[in-house]
Parts: C-alpha cells; structure tokens; sequence
C-alpha cells in the first residue's frame, strides 16, 4: 500500500507501507533538499514495526500523529520549515491540567508544585491556550497530569481540538476507565490513550503507586480503550530497579495480551518525589539493555510496537525538544520548556504562548544546539538545578526564570 502523506512545492512525500512496515520515499525534482526527512523516518521512526495498520490510516507511534492526516502534514511542514528555513515552532502542547492525583507515585514529577484546585486554569484558559498553539502551528496536545480524569471537563477539552490540525492524548493511571468513560473519550476525539504502567506485576506497580487494586484496573482500562477504537499505548517509565530483561518480557507478554499497540518507554530523571540521587537514573548498561530489548521486540511479528521516548532526543536525531519542539503548561499556567525542566518563561493569564515561546527561544540554554537532554546540560546543572531542589522542597515549583 502506498500512501501520500505531504505535498510540497516540487515534492511529495509517500509512505510505503508493507504489513506492519513502512518506508517513506520522497520523490519530486527538488526531492534531495528535503530526503533528509526521510532517510531519518527510515532510519529512526520506523523501527521496523508501525503500532497500528487499520485501512489506509497508519499509526506509526504515539510519537507522531496518524498518517495520512490534517496533523501529519502539519508535521513534515514544520520539519520542512525547519530544515529549509531555520525555523522553531511549539511542535506539541503538553497540558498539565491538574496537579491532583489518587496516587502517591513514587516518581512523581509533578511533586513540589503545591497546587490547588482553585488556581488550575478555566476551561476557557485552556480553550485559549490550545487556540494559540494551533496557531503557532502545533500538531500535538497531550492532557496530563497530576491526574486529568479528575477535570470534569476533560472531554469537552479534547472535543475542543481542531483534530484536522492536531492529534490528541490522554496520559492516565486508569483508575477511571471503565468502559463507558472510556467511549466518552473516543466520542469527544480522542485518537491515543496512554496509561501508565510501572511493572508487570500488580502488587509491585500498586505499591509503586500507593494505591491498591490500580494495576488491574490500568490493565482493563486500557484494554477497554483497544476495544472501543483507540490507540493504546502503555506508558512504561524506566528507572535502574524495573529494567531487567525479565520484567521488560513479562511487560510485553502482559501488554500483548491487552491488545496494547506500543508500550512507550521513558527515563526517569532526577526531581519531584523521586529526588535528586545520581544513583537512582539509568546507566549505560541499562540504557543499552532497553536497546536492545526495543530492537528485538520490534523485530516480532505480533504484539506492540516498542518505543523509546528519549532516543529521539538522542543529538544526532532530533536533539532535546525542550524549548525546541514542545512547551509544558502548568496546571496554574505557568509555561515551561519541559516537565523535566521545570522553568517558567512566564504565565498563560499575563502573556500570549507566542511571548513565552520567543522567551524561552532566546533563552541562552536553548537558543544553542542541544548537544544532550537539556536535564544533563552542565549550564543547566550549575545555574539552575539547586534552585529547583529547594523549589521542590518548598513546594513552590516551576522556579521563575528571571526576565
């Protein structure tokens, strides 16, 4: 099957795809200025398995939106413009909606913030919010957390998407997906559904979380969410204690028999509840173990596809996003580069997301070429970590970069 996936003046973009591989060719008399593009789709993003092949709609990771649609084009738009004219748009607007959650992750990001349920932004905040990163060309909205269930406006957020111009996601811990909820997801728009899994064994993800019981209810809820016509996507955030080879299996065997179409894979960092210990992040063994557990997962015919968010942001791919390719806003509208760069450039109630973009785009840390994720940058690290560490502490989060 061969599927045009952009046009462009003097070239077209097509994706060939063979069973749940694809290739992309770029053919056209001016082809060669953009084949960049897709010599790194083949060599990177296709990963030798899509996560889902339904008709002519392709979904070829939850990191990217369906192809061919409204949303993919805008996104080899913005990497043609990139490429050609050098220029930085907000890719993707991840929403922390709220900052409450039943559970007490012991990971937890999102710890330090000292939110309350009175200052999260309006429904009409966020309307707006998601308007201007329309605008300004994003082709990817994420609803977060905390826990965005709780928001009881939470579908008439997703409905609110323009879904011929962006993708939408939901990242949750599934402790309210029953069936129905999860239909009223896929009525309001929604086309990926993450939920998070820590461990293939329930006790060990309940005691990980706090929270009795939630690993059987993530395992259905995003069973439901298969079943009903969502991509669904196990979100699966590694650390050095749930990386051996026997756990990863254990995670695919379990996730295969939901019907999960990827588990997602990301690194733990340093902040929030899980603290500021070197020890506790990932090394190079393990690092090296998780590549190859993706490659030779990607290499079976069946079950997910597996991917790993922070490969993409390896500096010979695509570089850190933070402040590049996404923005973060806070459950009170702070504007952020990066969840795991918690900065704000300002806040959504007293300037435009465009004011905050070209803020943090002249921002010394990420008007340069990223040469590692920015939460390892040594500038990073010597100018701002120790303010975050006492912001954490003081529950005073994001630390206000000075103008």
């Amino acid at each position: 099957m061969e599927l045009s996936i952009y046009s462009g003046p003097g070239f077209e973009i097509l994706l060939e795809v063979k069973g749940r591989s694809a290739q992309m060719v770029i053919k056209g008399p001016i082809s060669r200025l953009v084949e960049h593009i897709s010599k790194g789709f083949n060599a990177h993003a296709s990963m030798e398995k899509l996560a889902s092949v339904r008709g002519e709609e392709v979904a070829i990771s939850c990191l990217m939106p369906p192809a061919p649609s409204g949303p993919f084009s805008r996104l080899v738009g913005a990497q043609v413009n990139r490429l050609l004219l050098r220029k930085s748009i907000p890719e993707s607007l991840m929403l922390l909606t709220t900052g409450r959650c039943q559970c007490k992750c012991k990971h937890c990001i999102v710890y330090g913030y000292g939110l309350e349920k009175s200052s999260e932004l309006s429904t009409k905040e966020l309307y707006h919010v998601m308007d201007q990163a329309l605008e300004l060309g994003a082709y990817h909205v994420s609803f977060e957390g905390g826990e965005p269930t709780l928001r009881d406006d939470i579908f008439d957020l997703i409905n609110h998407v323009d879904k011929d111009k962006a993708s939408t996601h939901l990242i949750t811990n599934g402790l309210h997906l029953t069936r129905d909820y999860v239909k009223n997801l896929k009525d309001a728009g929604l086309f990926y559904l993450h939920v998070s899994l820590d461990s293939p064994y329930p006790e060990e993800h309940d005691d990980f979380r706090g929270i009795g019981g939630i690993f059987e209810k993530a395992s259905e809820g995003v069973k439901y969410g298969v079943e009903e016509g969502l991509i669904g996507i196990v979100e699966y955030t590694a650390n050095p204690y749930n990386s051996d080879f026997e756990r990863l299996e254990d995670l695919y065997k379990h996730c295969s028999s939901l019907g999960v179409h990827e588990i997602l894979v990301d690194e733990v960092v340093p902040g929030g509840r899980w603290g500021f210990d070197e020890g506790d992040i990932l090394k190079k063994e393990d690092y090296e173990r998780l590549a190859e557990f993706q490659s030779e997962a990607n290499k079976r015919g069946n079950g997910p596809r597996v991917s790993s968010s922070y490969s993409y942001r390896d500096p010979d791919i695509m570089g850190c996003f933070a402040g590049r390719r996404w923005m973060w806003i806070s459950p009170t509208g702070e504007v952020m580069p990066c969840l795991h760069i918690p900065l704000s450039f300002g806040n959504v109630r007293d300037m435009s997301l465009e004011q905050a973009w070209k803020k943090i785009r002249r921002n010394p840390l990420f008007k340069k070429k990223p040469k590692t994720c920015t939460w390892r940058d040594p500038q990073y690290r010597e100018k701002y970590f120790e303010h975050i560490r006492t912001a954490v502490e003081e529950e005073r989060l994001p630390y206000q970069v000075e103008s």
